[in-house]
């Protein structure tokens, strides 16, 4: 009982304190998010999942490292307590794919270096060595300097990196119900199909990860019409349905969609002088949905594409982007395609949930 007091008073003490270094982390990591995919979908990568361990949660736990020898006594006061449990406080980052993953962990190692905050200790990467159960994801402990009664603290904050498939998995593999201290102790049969699980869903990332590749590869090729094709191309008027950072959708008249490739956007805000070669755009910047164009319609093997002859007087008014990540002649990091790829994602990751949890259940029950 004197311990577990000794827990509940350390929570109410320092909960104000670890409620701002969580904030302050939560911000410099959307900053990091938003340097490391630029100009481009910000739900790529969500940094919003954040949590304090429970104290019943951070006391059983305190008990199990004692039981287990991994400590020879119980903490004697909050300062040992957070020596003990270095994931009082969390965060959880979650990106649409392992590149943005690669995009964020980098981007995250060089701002940490710049940004006066600290590694506790040296990052532990699971996606590249993936534990035996199969669990993948990118750990990593910061140091946040916080205010605890007048004097400068600095707070542990663990800050998980993950796929959204990675972060599925403990749920599809129930987890929570086989950790330390549960309920259940995994059987061979659990660890079988929890590693064979992760290692699916490990596959379907990757294999998004090739789609939304391709489909850059496709827009790269097409960023302006061959000779021959400038040659036989139709001219039409198109309305914008969709704009994006890196390219803009359009539909003609009988209803035909295609895409506005944004090195074409360039070359039109080039030609007439608003920017330099060497600046970057945003297309959305400069072509809004709604707006009517005059295009040359090109129909090849990758699909339909409109090639702007002229754009609205209005987008000869906004420059170069301000955000230098992205340009219309190279990028940095994942298109805006792998936006696109989620929706396939999404049902391949619906139709593999359904058939590994009919396999659970009919090959183990007991676990339901």
């Amino acid at each position: 009982m004197i311990f577990a007091t000794l827990v509940q008073e350390t929570w109410g003490a320092r909960h104000g304190c670890w409620s701002s270094a969580l904030t302050t982390t939560q911000v410099f990591l959307k900053q990091v998010a938003d340097e490391a995919i630029g100009v481009g979908d910000p739900s790529r990568i969500d940094c919003r999942s954040s949590r304090i361990k429970d104290p019943k949660r951070a006391e059983a736990k305190i008990r199990r490292k004692l039981r287990d020898e991994r400590i020879t006594e119980l903490p004697c006061d909050g300062d040992s307590i957070e020596a003990t449990i270095a994931e009082i406080v969390g965060v959880k980052v979650l990106c649409k794919s392992t590149r943005d993953l690669e995009i964020f962990k980098e981007e995250l190692t060089q701002s940490v270096s710049t940004s006066g905050y600290r590694f506790a200790e040296p990052p532990d990467d699971y996606v590249a060595a993936p534990k035996p159960s199969g669990y993948r994801a990118y750990h990593a402990v910061l140091e946040i300097p916080s205010t605890l009664a007048t004097k400068t603290h600095l707070v542990r904050v663990e800050v998980q990196v993950k796929t959204r498939l990675q972060d599925s998995w403990s749920e599809l593999t129930h987890e929570d119900m086989y950790k330390p201290g549960e309920g259940f102790k995994p059987t061979g049969f659990h660890r079988k199909v929890a590693r064979t699980m992760a290692d699916l869903l490990s596959t379907v990332d990757q294999l998004a990860d090739d789609l939304a590749a391709e489909l850059e590869t496709q827009q790269d090729r097409n960023t302006e019409p061959t000779p021959e094709e400038a040659a036989s191309a139709d001219t039409t008027v198109v309305t914008v349905t969709r704009s994006t950072p890196r390219y803009a959708l359009a539909m003609d008249q009988d209803g035909q969609r295609g895409l506005i490739p944004a090195r074409s956007v360039k070359s039109q805000l080039v030609d007439s002088g608003v920017i330099d070669q060497d600046d970057f755009i945003d297309v959305s910047d400069h072509i809004a949905e709604g707006n009517r164009l005059h295009v040359e319609r090109v129909d090849n093997e990758d699909g339909v594409f409109y090639y702007p002859v002229s754009l609205p007087p209005d987008a000869r008014s906004a420059g170069p982007s301000l955000q230098g990540k992205t340009s219309a002649g190279g990028h940095h990091g994942p298109a805006d395609g792998i936006g696109r790829s989620s929706h396939r994602r999404a049902l391949v990751f619906s139709t593999l949930a359904q058939v590994v949890h009919q396999f659970c259940r009919c090959g183990h029950p007991g676990e339901e």
